[in-house]
């Protein structure tokens, strides 16, 4: 009873990891969205505008904010009034694109990345960094990661293994005390 059983288990989980996992049988785009790193602006501190998930073309990315002029984009410039500047990337096949934003001062800038289908995939104000420190990093967009990537036919059968392990014992104990009583 015991060999037809396990062989059943067997036959099972071989159709369990042998079967297509439809989660994990073609490659998922990325969800469009863009992150800042530092997300904190710091005079002078480079930061990086990356986005991914976005149509091929041309990409936008505005930045307005005190001290931005034509070309902050690329390097520092300082000027005192708030005022807004572009630039337009090409977001490859892959959809990923990045600009680099260097602020003239240390303040809140907003930042606007629009793709080339015209939709807005980030529009938002960062702050300046406080303190002495170059700022962190954050997410500009997108989800967060939530889990791992086992498929959930990986886990069942580790549990069904567990399970079939403490039978087992139990099956072991249960004739040992069997064998006890009787001699």
């Amino acid at each position: 009873m015991l060999k037809k059983t396990a062989a059943a288990l067997a036959v099972a989980g071989v159709i369990a990891l042998g079967s297509a996992t439809p989660a994990f049988a073609y490659p998922v785009a990325p969800a469009p969205g863009c992150t800042v790193s530092p997300a904190a602006f710091t005079a002078g501190v480079p930061s990086t505008i990356a986005c991914v998930g976005l149509p091929a073309g041309p990409t936008v990315f505005s930045v307005t904010g005190p001290g931005v002029v034509p070309g902050v984009l690329a390097s520092v410039a300082s000027a005192s009034a708030s005022a807004s500047t572009s630039v337009t990337k090409t977001a490859g096949e892959d959809g990923a694109v990045s600009a680099t934003f260097t602020p003239p001062q240390t303040a809140s800038y907003s930042i606007t990345v629009v793709d080339a289908e015209g939709a807005t995939v980030a529009s938002e104000t960062l702050p300046a960094a406080s303190g002495s420190g170059t700022g962190g990093s954050a997410s500009g967009g997108g989800l967060a990661v939530t889990g791992g990537s086992v498929a959930g036919e990986v886990v069942w059968l580790g549990v069904g293994a567990l399970g079939l392990g403490g039978i087992a014992v139990a099956a072991a104990v249960a004739r040992r005390r069997a064998a006890s009583v009787t001699s």
